[in-house]
C-alpha cells in the first residue's frame, strides 16, 4: 500500500499536523519527527493524532528515535519505525494497548488477618490513657497561667515619653566684600555685588540771571523813486526797498506816482521792518528796490532814517543753563534712589546711597537759545543704576557658613536666621571695602527616639528620666507616662513605647505646653 510521508518540524503542534494530515490522499501516513528539538511527547497529544487519522479513515506511523514518543506510541499501539525506509518496507502491524493488571481480591479473612498483624506492631499499641495525679495537674495549669500572664505582660503595656528638644543659639561674626565682577556667592567672604536701574523724567525752572536788549520802535524816513522811462510809474502801498545787500528791509507807506519822464522824482515815507536800533541808517545808504518796477526806477535816502531803538529785557545766561541743569539731576538722582529702593526685595541690601547716571535720554531747555525770559525751564529724562547684595545671595552665604559650623546633633529652626551688619559698605569702581556682619540663628537638638527607647527598657520611670537626661541634650524633665497607669515599669518591646517632642506636642495641642512647663 502506498504511503505517504508527513515532514514534522521542531515548531508544529497537533493542530499543524491534523492539517497536514487532511490533504493525505492514501490510507497510510508515516509522522516523520524531526531529528532535534522535542515536541508532542505527551501522550495526550498522540491520542488526538490517533484519534483524528481514525476518524479520515487512515492508519499512522511514527518515524522517530525519541525515546518518550515511541514509548506513548506503544501504549497506544500506533506503529513506530526508526527510518523512513523502513516505514515503507515494512509490514505496520496494530498493536493492542497493553492493559493494567488487576489484582485479584482480597477475601474478608485475609483482610482480618492483616489488621491483627498491623495491630500486634508496638507502634500501632494503644497508648496509655491512664489519669495524671493532682499535683501534675496543678503544676500543668501553674505554668500555663504564668505562660499567658507572661506573654500579656509583654505585649499589653504601653508608655509614651515627652520630651523638650534643647535650643541654643549660634552666632559667627566675619568680614565680607561686595564685587560686581563676582557672578556667584564665594565662601571666602566676597559677594556679588548687582546693579539695578531705573529711568526717571522731572521739569524744573529757574528765574533767569542775564539780560538782553529787545527793539520796541522802528526806524522810519522818507526816500526818492527817480523814474527811468518816459512814462509814469505808480508804485503801490508797501513796496520793499532795502540797502544793497538786502540787510535792511524797509517798506513804503503808501501809494504814489512817479510822473513820465526820465529824472521826474516823487518823495514816498518808508518805515523798517524789523524794530531796533540796528536799522536805523545814514544817508544815501538805501539803493534797491524789490519787485518789478525796480527796472523802472531808483531809489535813495537823502537824509537819514532814524528812529528805531532797543530797551533792555531779562534773559538766560549759560551759567543758568548750567545750574538747573546740575539742580534737576540731584532731585531726579533722588527720585531714582526712592523709585530704587522701592524695587528692592526684602533682605536686598543697597550698597550706595548715590545712583550713578548712566546715561541722558532727553534734555530740553524752554527757551531753547538765550532769547529773552524771566524764567528758564529743563525737561530732563535719565538713567539711574545703583548697586546691590541680593537678598538671596547673603541668605546662601550666611546658610553655607552656619551649616559648616552646625554642632553636632542640631538643627537649626526655620525662619530664625538674622544678619546684622555692623558697618556699613563703601562701593567704589565696582567693589566695597570689607565691612563687618554678625549671622546668628536658633537651634534645636534632635534627641534619637531609636536611642531614648534603648534607654527606657524594662527601666523604672525614675531611672529611665535620669539616664534620658544623662545621655539626650533635652531641656527639663522628661516626663514618662505609663498604661495602664499603675504599671511599674516601662515595657521590654520598643514598638509599645513612643517618643514625643515639645513640638509635636504643641502642634496637636497648644495647651499642652503649660503642661510640660
Amino acid at each position: 500500500m502506498k504511503t505517504q510521508i508527513i515532514q514534522l518540524e521542531s515548531h508544529d503542534d497537533t493542530i499543524s499536523v491534523k492539517d497536514k494530515m487532511g490533504w493525505s490522499q492514501t490510507g497510510r501516513v508515516a509522522l516523520v519527527w524531526p531529528a532535534r528539538g522535542q515536541m508532542m511527547d505527551r501522550r495526550l497529544d498522540l491520542v488526538l493524532l490517533q484519534r483524528y487519522s481514525q476518524s479520515l479513515g487512515v492508519q499512522i506511523a511514527l518515524v522517530t528515535r525519541d525515546p518518550e514518543v515511541r514509548f506513548q506510541a506503544d501504549q497506544l499501539g500506533i506503529p513506530v519505525f526508526r527510518s523512513i525506509r523502513k516505514a515503507q518496507t515494512e509490514r505496520w502491524t496494530r498493536m493492542r494497548r497493553k492493559k493494567p493488571r488487576v489484582k485479584p481480591p482480597i477475601s474478608s479473612e485475609e483482610r482480618l488477618s492483616n489488621i491483627q498483624t498491623i495491630l500486634s506492631n508496638p507502634i500501632h499499641r494503644s497508648r496509655d490513657t491512664r489519669t495524671l495525679s493532682q499535683p501534675v495537674r496543678i503544676g500543668i495549669f501553674s505554668l500555663a497561667v504564668i505562660a499567658v500572664l507572661s506573654i500579656a505582660a509583654v505585649l499589653i503595656p504601653s508608655a509614651e515619653i515627652y520630651i523638650t528638644p534643647d535650643r541654643q543659639s549660634q552666632e559667627i561674626m566675619l568680614s565680607v566684600q561686595a564685587d560686581d565682577s563676582v557672578e556667584e556667592v564665594n565662601l571666602t567672604g566676597v559677594l556679588p555685588a548687582r546693579w539695578i536701574d531705573v529711568t526717571v523724567e522731572g521739569r524744573g525752572t529757574i528765574p533767569t540771571t542775564g539780560s538782553t536788549s529787545i527793539p520796541i520802535s522802528h526806524a522810519s524816513g522818507e526816500v526818492v523813486f527817480q523814474n527811468l522811462t518816459d512814462q509814469a510809474v505808480i508804485i503801490p502801498g508797501g513796496t520793499v526797498v532795502s540797502t544793497a545787500d538786502s540787510s535792511k528791509r524797509f517798506t513804503t507807506q503808501q501809494q504814489a506816482t512817479v510822473p513820465a519822464g526820465p529824472g521826474e522824482e516823487v518823495p514816498v515815507a518808508i518805515k523798517a521792518i524789523l524794530p531796533g536800533s540796528q536799522s536805523n541808517l545814514a544817508k544815501d545808504r538805501i539803493t534797491a528796490i524789490e519787485g518789478d518796477i525796480g527796472v523802472l526806477l531808483t531809489v535813495n535816502n537823502p537824509s537819514p532814517i532814524s528812529g528805531g531803538s532797543m530797551a533792555p529785557s531779562p534773559a538766560p545766561t549759560a551759567e543758568d543753563r548750567i545750574t538747573l541743569r546740575e539742580d534737576l539731576t540731584s532731585n531726579l538722582a533722588q527720585s531714582a534712589l526712592q523709585e530704587i529702593q522701592n524695587a528692592l526685595l526684602p533682605g536686598d541690601m543697597l550698597l550706595s546711597e548715590t545712583p550713578v547716571l548712566v546715561q541722558v535720554v532727553s534734555e530740553s531747555f524752554n527757551p531753547d537759545d538765550l532769547l529773552p525770559a524771566s524764567e528758564l525751564e529743563l525737561t530732563l529724562r535719565l538713567d539711574f543704576k545703583a548697586p546691590y547684595v541680593a537678598a538671596e545671595d547673603m541668605d546662601e552665604f550666611a546658610n553655607s557658613i552656619l551649616e559648616a559650623n552646625l554642632p553636632a546633633g542640631y538643627t537649626a529652626i526655620p525662619g530664625s536666621m538674622e544678619v546684622d551688619h555692623l558697618s556699613e559698605p563703601v562701593f567704589d569702581n565696582g567693589v566695597t571695602n570689607s565691612w563687618q556682619i554678625r549671622l546668628s540663628r536658633e537651634l534645636q537638638s534632635e534627641p534619637s527616639s531609636e536611642q531614648a527607647v534603648s534607654l527606657v527598657l524594662g527601666r523604672r520611670p525614675e531611672q529611665a528620666s535620669q539616664l534620658l537626661i544623662e545621655n539626650l541634650a533635652i531641656t527639663g524633665t522628661p516626663r514618662l507616662e505609663t498604661s495602664p497607669s499603675w504599671w511599674p515599669v516601662i515595657p521590654f518591646i520598643p514598638i509599645r513605647i513612643d517618643v514625643i517632642a515639645a513640638e509635636s506636642i504643641q502642634a496637636s495641642n497648644p495647651n499642652s505646653a503649660e503642661n510640660l512647663e
